[in-house]
């Protein structure tokens, strides 16, 4: 298991140029958000909460990518899918807030 870990992060350091110590952190910082957006989104979609579904899937998004965010920001090499989760998040998040300024007008 540590040899594992220990490869991981050496992985991490040669493919994408960050420290691994910090790209852990975050990584394993994230793994309680990450459960419970995700039991949450399950359960407001069960009780057709729509919007309550909605809003833990950006954090839920946002605790996928945000390892990698450091590594846009201080490495190289990201893999697509970072792209894609990224846009998918900012376009809902964006498509979120006009829907409420729209609603907010009238």
């Amino acid at each position: 298991m540590f040899e594992f870990l220990h490869n991981w992060l050496r992985q991490v350091r040669t493919e994408h140029g960050v420290s691994p110590v910090i790209f852990a952190i975050i990584y394993f910082s994230g793994i309680v958000p990450f459960w419970l957006s995700i039991y949450k989104i399950l359960s407001a979609i069960g009780n057709k909460r729509y919007r309550q579904a909605g809003t833990f899937g950006v954090i839920l998004g946002i605790v996928v990518i945000a390892p990698f965010i450091y590594v846009a920001l201080f490495g190289h090499d990201l893999p697509v899918w970072f792209w894609i989760v990224a846009l998918v998040v900012i376009a809902y998040t964006v498509h979120s807030v006009v829907a409420r300024v729209k609603r907010a007008r009238t």
